[in-house]
């Protein structure tokens, strides 16, 4: 589903206040269904998808309380984007291409739609959700460039830093850092996503999601998630309630790490994670992972291990 169409309604400070007008659905807006992981291409993700380019180029910038770039609109009334309801007022960037980092920590829902983002030197990471920010959503975006070659690329840090609560992640491409995605907060949807392509440098550790204890409420759906080096992890679970299904996962070390014992660590390790319906691929490795698909997962504490299986179709067995 497409946005609601907006206009200017008035003007407060230097940010535009959008208004929103009756909704509208675009043809070539529909997206083609996707019911698997496995089904992710980048012909399904990422701006071009829609029939649009990312727009003009603009710098990264500091979004704050008070503080938006001049390319961000601030919408006064709730709408809906992509079939995701997001309350007003919030702030809107779309269809332009970011030379540089976002540090969100402004207390409305910021919206990301049909924005490629790069990063023009090395930076610790790409886009930053800070604790108490409003929700994050990344819908049909690229973050990190990670579809355009390039001879040589700066290092990052991670590509998308989830400390908020909220965010939401949708047929988005992201990649062209060490790490992919790290997750701290609440209640976060990532869905039928493309996260991979991760660049490494000596030293790095490559997890392409990695959650940390304070991660609550997760689901990652239908999404492709591949680490082409063969350390650390696809997917590093840690927190509470939190949803893997119908995933495409493929490489690492292990390719998930199922958060028992805190993945080695010591002490109390995640708990009510559902592990459904899988794919583990062997792309990078015929053990899937170059030390195997699964390790320091926990049976107790309401986790759940069902239907996940190699591409031929035999069954990946929890340890």
């Amino acid at each position: 589903m497409s946005r609601r169409a907006a206009r200017p309604a008035k003007l407060v400070g230097l940010m535009p206040v959008f208004m929103l007008l009756s909704a509208g659905v675009a043809a070539a807006d529909a997206p083609r269904a996707v019911t698997h992981g496995q089904e992710i291409s980048r012909g399904v993700v990422g701006p071009e998808v829609l029939g649009r380019m990312s727009g003009r180029n603009v710098e990264g910038a500091v979004i704050a309380d008070g503080t938006v770039p001049r390319y961000a609109a601030v919408v006064s009334d709730a709408a809906t984007y992509d079939g995701f309801a997001v309350p007003g007022p919030h702030v809107l960037i779309e269809d332009v291409t970011i030379d540089g980092a976002l540090d969100i920590s402004v207390a409305m829902p910021v919206v990301l739609r049909r924005v490629t983002m790069f990063a023009p030197q090395d930076l610790p990471w790409l886009v930053l959700v800070r604790p108490g920010a409003g929700a994050l959503h990344v819908l049909w975006s690229d973050i990190g460039g990670a579809k355009i070659k390039r001879s040589a690329s700066p290092h990052v840090g991670v590509a998308l830093a989830l400390r908020g609560d909220g965010a939401r992640v949708y047929r988005t491409r992201i990649g062209a850092a060490a790490d992919g995605v790290q997750i701290g907060g609440r209640d976060i949807q990532i869905l039928e996503s493309e996260i991979a392509n991760l660049l490494a440098r000596s030293g790095d550790h490559n997890d392409t999601i990695q959650m940390f204890d304070s991660a609550a409420d997760i689901e990652i759906a239908r999404c492709r998630i591949e680490n082409r080096h063969a350390q650390t992890s696809a997917v590093t679970v840690l927190g509470r309630t939190v949803t893997l299904r119908s995933n495409l996962l493929a490489g690492g070390g292990w390719t998930l790490y199922g958060g028992a014992k805190r993945n080695g660590k010591g002490g109390e390790g995640a708990r009510g994670v559902r592990v459904e319906d899988n794919i583990f691929s062997r792309a990078f490795s015929a053990t899937s992972g170059s030390f195997g698909p699964v390790t320091y997962w926990d049976n107790a504490g309401g986790n759940v291990w069902v239907n996940n299986r190699f591409e031929s179709g035999l069954p990946v067995v929890a340890p």
